[in-house]
């Protein structure tokens, strides 16, 4: 028969309490909560780095964006760029809109081959099974990480791949 004492801690909790009083033929056994996974090995925190160029942070970001469009839809130009600062880090947005639905197979393909490209520069990857079409990836950058967003609304014709760097100092 189950210990009912109060120190019972399935007698006292506020869901299994009732759930005992209606099985008392029930052993119910409540374990610890486990503790957090300790990392196997501790990253360093990043180092601060010698101040960068702005506009040289702007070449490379806009740079690694074009290169990435080309690998996910080829010379398709964007119908839409945009760069700017937001906080310390350099985001770039290339969007192609037609207006005209996207066969959803061919999504499927430019998510994959950004998805592969990503994966070979070192990126992690995340590329969901449902919903819209996208990817996400990210990897470390400067103080932070670097982040990809490609997501491709196949009804719309439209397609926007976002890059965001990492932090960085930037020379006055």
């Amino acid at each position: 028969m189950p210990d009912e004492t109060p120190t019972d801690p399935a007698a006292t909790d506020p869901f299994w309490a009732p759930v005992r009083r209606r099985h008392p033929d029930v052993d119910i056994v409540l374990l610890p909560p486990e503790s957090p996974e300790q990392p196997t090995s501790e990253e360093p925190a990043p180092e601060a780095t010698e101040p960068v160029d702005p506009a040289e942070l702007e070449e490379l970001a806009g740079d690694l964006v074009s290169a990435l469009w080309r690998a996910a839809v080829g010379d398709t130009d964007p119908t839409e760029r945009e760069q700017r600062w937001v906080q310390d880090r350099v985001q770039t947005t290339w969007t192609h809109e037609t207006g005209d639905p996207v066969d959803p197979a061919t999504a499927q393909a430019v998510v994959r081959r950004l998805d592969d490209v990503l994966e070979q520069a070192g990126y992690d990857v995340l590329a969901p099974p449902d919903g819209l079409p996208r990817v996400q990836a990210g990897k470390p950058d400067g103080l932070s990480r670097a982040e990809v967003l490609l997501l491709v609304v196949p009804e719309a014709g439209r397609l926007v791949l976002r890059h965001r760097s990492g932090a960085w100092p930037v020379a006055p």
